[in-house]
Parts: C-alpha cells; structure tokens; sequence
C-alpha cells in the first residue's frame, strides 16, 4: 500500500515560497513532467505535478498556502535512496530559517529536515 509523505513549514504562512521558480526547476529537472492547476478555490492542494519518466515516477501536490508538498506516489529503480534525495531536494524551496517536517501520512514518523539533513535521516522514516 502506498503511503503519502508530507513536507511542510511548521509557521502559518509561507510567503517565501517562489511558486513560478518552483515550475521552472521542476521542468528542468524532469523534462515532460505536467503540471495542473486547479483555479477552484475550495481545493486545498491546487497545483499537481505528475511525472512518469525513465529515471523515476512520481505523483506531488503543493497546497494552495505554499506551506505543503505531499508526494502520493513515488518510484524508480532505487526507490527508497531515490525518494530520499528527492525529499532533499524539495525541501530546498523552502528558507532553512523555518522549520520544515517530514512526516506520514498518519503522522507516525516525523523528521526535522534541518540544514544538513542526511539521506540516510530520511531512509529511517521511508522505510
């Protein structure tokens, strides 16, 4: 069973996060990746990216206030390292004076993903 996992700012607002450089280094990263934005304003995780290529697959939501990514799905050939380093990478949006939490679905396992966090922090909650 796939288990969603949560990167978060632990602050109420999130006014630092750029959106549109998001987009840009998304695409980069991984060419042919969609994204969807949902201009409904009842839904709270409004922007989706969704990429299946060779390196990887994956399925994350950022929320309407920037505060949240929740990846739903994530694979690739070595998925649990893989999924480690791309959690790194996505908490370098946000600004390493707030805190940010790595957690479960069922908020079960959580991690400080401080300045410096190693992929081998991150292995112990993914596994």
């Amino acid at each position: 069973m796939a288990v969603s996992y949560f990167i978060y700012v632990n602050d109420k607002e999130n006014t630092d996060f750029d959106l549109e450089k998001f987009n840009r280094d998304i695409k980069e990263r991984f060419p042919g990746v969609s994204v969807e934005v949902k201009n409904d304003e009842s839904c709270k995780y409004d922007v989706h990216f969704e990429y299946y290529g060779a390196e990887c697959e994956f399925e994350l939501w950022i929320n309407r206030d920037r505060r949240v990514f929740v990846i739903d799905y994530f694979n690739s050939k070595n998925r649990l390292y893989d999924y480690a380093k791309y959690i790194i990478w996505l908490r370098s949006y946000f600004s390493y004076g707030r805190e940010v939490l790595l957690c479960d679905e069922g908020y079960n396992k959580t991690l400080v993903l401080s300045e410096g966090v190693e992929t081998e922090d991150i292995l112990e909650i993914l596994e």
